[in-house]
């Protein structure tokens, strides 16, 4: 999708985000409860554990902290260690113009953006945009190129 046919920053949902206290308690709380039984999981960064899984077209993401991570995943933490919270809704940006034009709307808007940056040599671009107060809860936006194109090739559909 280029910036011209983007009308919305709802455009290009994928992913509903999660934050556990247990990585293995909740996936398999999500298998005994839902069926999601084949997650990929992988260390996402030294603070985060993550664990990914296509269901239809939407993907799910649950995020277990460590000590260092990020503080706006902090409140989203569930007590009990089974349980999962929505963090954010992710949305994928198709190309170069479509992402100056992400951002120059999250500016507009005036949304605070608490993470932005890139990864894997500027392949990954990501913005976290502070969309609490219409949501509830934060919106994603993530731009790959390259090799980051194929970040998600192994995660498994359910």
């Amino acid at each position: 999708m280029t910036a011209d046919r983007m009308a919305t920053l709802f455009d290009g949902f994928y992913q509903m985000g999660f934050v556990a206290r247990d990585l293995d308690q909740a996936t398999d709380a999500l298998a005994r409860r839902f069926g999601i039984r084949r997650f990929r999981r992988k260390a996402s960064s030294p603070f985060m554990d993550a664990a990914h899984a296509w269901v239809g077209s939407t993907m799910l993401e649950i995020i277990q902290i460590r000590q260092g991570a990020p503080e706006i995943y902090e409140a989203y933490v569930p007590d009990e260690p089974s349980a999962v919270r929505l963090h954010h809704h992710g949305f994928r940006v198709a190309d170069a113009a479509a992402w100056d034009e992400v951002n120059r709307r999250i500016d507009e808007a005036g949304l605070a953006t608490p993470m932005r940056g890139a990864v894997m040599d500027g392949q990954l671009n990501y913005i976290y945009a502070d969309t609490r107060a219409d949501t509830g809860v934060y919106s994603e936006y993530v731009y790959l190129t390259g090799a980051a194109t194929s970040i998600y090739d192994d995660v498994p559909h359910n």
